[in-house]
């Protein structure tokens, strides 16, 4: 039986991960309380350590916020709203503008970069490889099977500009104390397919004997597609923040107890010496 019992443990890496951080934490908290238990008593010794406990969370969530590690939120990016083939059918006016001019032309309110991140996001949206599940859905993103079908012409964002509301200014000690808000930036990754490419024909070679490779030509019939995406800042320091308020609360709770325990025996000891 406790052969079999071990097997299922060493087999199963999700059962035995919550094992390991169960007998952990039984070890190390269990250790401090039985300690301060034979000291204190059972009552006392469960009050202190369940105050230290969450004293020592309160400062460990507290470095967490401040830089932004350990058990963070989701990491800043980018996010696909859109991918039309005509921009006016997008419902966000500054993208709708961009019908109004050609891609040789730069649009006032829009600045073109290029961006990795941005293509990078954009690309993962449109390009399903044949083993992509997203290709069995009814409707899906899928519009090329692989980055060399097509050509990105530009990428373009706008917006994303921070204020602080009203019209406090952005110096040393406002950008500590209150924060910053930001407009919806977007970003529209212009892209227009290739035309098919015609095989390879080993009779067409150049002066030197090699064959010449058919180059791929941009389908001046296909539309151009334009991506759509906004930045999605994240919530980097969420997590860490609301289990510092957590944890101060039930911190400050413990020592309440404390105190209101100090507090009766102070009394008591008064009571006794009048």
């Amino acid at each position: 039986m406790s052969a079999s019992i071990l097997a299922i443990v060493s087999w199963d890496p999700v059962l035995t991960g919550y094992l390991a951080v169960i007998i952990a934490v039984g070890v190390l908290c269990g250790s401090v309380y039985l300690l301060l238990a034979t000291n204190l008593g059972v009552r006392l010794g469960f009050l202190v350590a369940w105050t230290g406990l969450w004293g020592w969370i309160l400062l460990m969530s507290l470095v967490w916020w401040v830089f932004g590690i350990g058990w963070i939120g989701s990491q800043p990016g980018w996010n696909v709203t859109h991918v039309a083939a005509n921009p006016a059918t997008v419902p966000v006016a500054v993208v709708q503008d961009l019908a109004r001019y050609d891609l040789d032309q730069a649009p006032p309110e829009w600045t073109e970069v290029d961006e990795a991140d941005i293509r990078s996001a954009a690309d993962s949206h449109v390009v399903c490889n044949d083993a992509d599940p997203r290709r069995l859905l009814a409707v899906n993103s899928c519009r090329f099977s692989a980055a060399t079908d097509f050509v990105t012409h530009r990428v373009l964002i706008t917006g994303g500009e921070r204020y602080r509301p009203l019209g406090v200014p952005d110096n040393v000690v406002t950008q500590y104390f209150l924060p910053s808000r930001g407009k919806p930036e977007y970003a529209v990754v212009q892209i227009q397919p290739f035309a098919p490419t015609p095989d390879v024909d080993p009779n067409l070679v150049d002066d030197e004997g090699t064959v010449i490779l058919p180059q791929a030509q941009i389908d001046d019939d296909a539309p151009v597609y334009s991506i759509v995406m906004v930045r999605d800042h994240g919530s980097v320091r969420l997590r860490p923040a609301l289990l510092a308020i957590f944890s101060a609360l039930l911190f400050g709770l413990g020592c309440y107890h404390l105190h209101r325990r100090d507090q009766a025996i102070w009394a008591v000891r008064e009571a006794a010496g009048q």
